[in-house]
């Protein structure tokens, strides 16, 4: 079990060397995925993987498919409408290139993911964990104090949990995650197949998905 903030689909990035693409700010781009909660140098390497894969890609739609497979969790939606086109173009090679994995788990990926955010090829051999969020301050983390009470929310992929006196809303995908601090306790939603893990002796929350048998 890692015992820092990241998920564990991360544990292989891809390969590969940035390419200048013409009408495309890289540079620029890497430092809005970095912005918006993601990976500069994931979303570099990730890029350049699905450039090398398909160069016919329309690169916008490829930097966003990077981006959010480098942690920007708002890019979602968006990266998965890319996935979509560029498969009818012929060019999911490349979208599966920037995603690291295999072009032939994309068509799995993406019917899973309509239902299932936190679903990606690994999961089961990682016994159905997702990511780690939070840790402790003094170390680069979010928290002060271990999380506890942890709680699904009314919102597709979203948990809450409590350090201290303060609560956090947990925001995540198989890729990405987001904390933002809550004003009141929430109410708990529904549970769902997902759900979030905390013990009294870590800064770490869990997200975990109990496998099919």
């Amino acid at each position: 079990m890692i015992r820092r903030p990241g998920h564990l689909a991360d544990g292989t990035p891809p390969v590969g060397t940035p390419v200048p693409v013409e009408g495309l700010d890289l540079a620029l781009a890497g430092r809005n995925v970095a912005a918006a909660g993601g990976s500069a140098e994931r979303f570099a390497v990730s890029f350049a993987a699905g450039r090398a894969a398909a160069e016919r890609i329309d690169p916008i739609a490829l930097a966003g498919i990077a981006g959010w497979r480098a942690g920007a969790l708002g890019l979602r939606d968006d990266a998965l409408r890319s996935v979509d086109s560029v498969r009818s173009t012929g060019a999911g090679a490349a979208a599966a290139a920037a995603l690291g994995m295999d072009a032939a788990d994309l068509g799995a990926f993406v019917d899973r993911q309509r239902t299932d955010r936190y679903w990606w090829p690994g999961r089961r051999e990682a016994n159905g964990y997702v990511c780690a969020v939070g840790g402790f301050r003094g170390l680069g983390g979010a928290w002060t104090a271990p999380p506890a009470d942890g709680r699904p929310l009314d919102v597709d992929g979203a948990f809450a949990v409590r350090t201290g006196e303060r609560w956090w809303r947990i925001d995540a995908d198989a890729w990405g995650s987001r904390l933002s601090p809550l004003d009141d306790e929430p109410e708990p939603g529904a549970a769902g197949a997902a759900s979030v893990l905390t013990f009294a002796d870590s800064y770490l929350a869990w997200i975990h998905v109990a496998e099919p048998a």
